[in-house]
């Protein structure tokens, strides 16, 4: 993405916001991975994050809606993230919880930096969650995110990419996941395990779960032809 896109982004970002302090320290190298910006370059990437000027950025790919601004504070030995504002604009992000907003937010920037102490999700202890990691990454190299979404927007999305590129891609598991989504309402909200590699983020996985975790309703690898 060209600097002066990411500035027409940066600079969209809503008057109307809801901050907090969030206080995360950053090692130069990490901060270099920011700087240098991470960029969607697969259908299953969500967000781009760049930095202009002392501020980092986090927007969804797919819109450009600018959803999370972070101020920066350098100093000799680290690089701090001082305070997160969330837009509040209800057209770009309906969300009005700052909680669960950060902790997207942590999560997310976890994965992207490869660590694992910024933001602890339960999730991930549950038992048939754990065993999927245990069989898929048995050198605890992928990248690893959890989500929930309902069935009948993963099912949009998915279609949706089939619909609009399917001379590029082929989408591995969707009839199967389709067929066994069916007995569940479209609105109800399965949890996403997302594996990608880190040299390739493109090689990358989603499974899905029944809430509890108990159920593998499906996997699905997005294939370029």
């Amino acid at each position: 993405m060209k600097i002066e896109r990411q500035i027409e982004i940066a600079n969209s970002f809503s008057e109307k916001y809801e901050e907090c302090i969030l206080d995360i320290n950053l090692t130069f190298d990490e901060f270099t991975i920011l700087k240098d910006g991470i960029f969607s370059s697969d259908m299953d990437d969500k967000w781009d994050i760049f930095i202009v000027d002392q501020y980092l950025y986090f927007a969804r790919s797919w819109t450009n809606n600018c959803i999370y601004k972070v101020n920066l504070i350098k100093d000799n030995r680290k690089v701090n993230l001082d305070k997160i504002q969330v837009t509040r604009d209800s057209e770009k992000y309906k969300s009005l919880d700052i909680e669960s907003d950060v902790n997207l937010f942590k999560k997310l920037l976890q994965m992207y930096l490869n660590r694992e102490d910024i933001f602890n999700d339960e999730r991930f202890n549950l038992r048939l969650i754990k065993e999927t990691i245990e069989k898929y990454d048995t050198k605890n190299t992928y990248r690893k995110s959890i989500g929930s979404q309902s069935v009948g927007l993963n099912l949009q999305i998915y279609n949706g990419l089939l619909k609009d590129h399917s001379e590029r891609i082929n989408i591995n598991g969707l009839e199967n996941f389709e067929k066994n989504s069916m007995k569940y309402d479209e609105k109800y909200e399965l949890l996403s395990l997302h594996l990608s590699t880190r040299e390739d983020p493109k090689n990358a996985t989603t499974y899905f779960f029944n809430q509890e975790a108990t159920e593998l309703i499906g996997q699905i690898t997005i294939e370029r032809k």
